[in-house]
């Protein structure tokens, strides 16, 4: 039941069930950067809601804690380890 925020400030995208990802949020950054937080039991925000970054989103499961955030830009997963190593 922990809460899940966001990675970092945006708009909502898309808020709900996908797949076998339980509740996903897409967060929309601008210039082409998107996170992708997966695995939520819920989520609290709705699709066109602007959220600052560690604004709670969602929360993990009891039976499934594991949340998985994906930074994309252009649609595609970017490594982020090559964007904070230096």
């Amino acid at each position: 039941g922990a809460q899940v925020v966001a990675p970092a400030a945006g708009r909502v995208a898309f808020a709900g069930p996908f797949r076998s990802y339980g509740r996903i949020v897409i967060l929309d950054h601008g210039g082409g950067w998107t996170s992708l937080i997966t695995n939520m039991i819920t989520a609290s925000v709705e699709v066109g809601d602007s959220v600052a970054q560690g604004a709670p989103i969602g929360r993990a499961g009891p039976d499934h804690p594991r949340i998985t955030v994906e930074l994309r830009r252009a649609g595609q997963p970017v490594d982020i380890a090559t964007l904070v190593a230096g």
